[in-house]
């Protein structure tokens, strides 16, 4: 049995799309940034199928939560303009909409304040201590003052997609 297509869909681009015919069970490879990624599809009972998502040589689950531990997300549209803010944890690395940005932390009373300007919006990661050292620095995004919460890294990678179109 074959299908004629198989998209697959990251947020709102299209990462990867085969449009010739392919075995219905098996695997398919694909990059996604230099990150090898695996879809793997298994035969279940009752004419059924398991799909598996494989990144980076881990299972999908296990990729997610590790991603949880090295990155703080936020997401927010100001203006009508959507903005992506991602803090590297081991490298304090700090991205808006992708793009490194290379401002320096100031020392205030209990941590630390980075100010970065974007399209005339005053953005602040602000790291404090938790005072708790299993929960170690908690990290607090503010936009023009205003704090943004936090995006929850494993519900955005869990949110419905479709992997296959006919």
């Amino acid at each position: 049995m074959v299908l004629p297509a198989v998209n697959v869909w990251s947020g709102l681009m299209e990462v990867i799309r085969r449009d010739w015919m392919f075995k219905l069970v098996g695997e398919d490879t694909f990059y996604i940034d230099q990150i090898r990624c695996i879809i793997r599809v298994d035969p279940a009972p009752g004419f059924k199928y398991e799909y598996s998502l494989f990144i980076d040589g881990k299972p999908h689950d296990q990729y997610t939560e590790e991603q949880t531990k090295q990155y703080r997300l936020w997401l927010t549209t100001i203006d009508n303009v959507e903005y992506r803010i991602m803090l590297e944890l081991d490298t304090l690395n700090l991205y808006i909409n992708d793009v490194l940005r290379q401002e320096t932390a100031e020392f205030v009373d209990g941590g630390t304040d980075t100010v970065i300007q974007e399209n005339g919006i005053e953005f602040v990661l602000q790291a404090r201590s938790s005072g708790n050292k299993l929960s170690g620095i908690i990290h607090t995004l503010l936009a023009n003052h205003v704090e943004i919460p936090e995006a929850k890294i494993q519900e955005i990678m869990q949110e419905p997609c479709s992997i296959l179109s006919t």
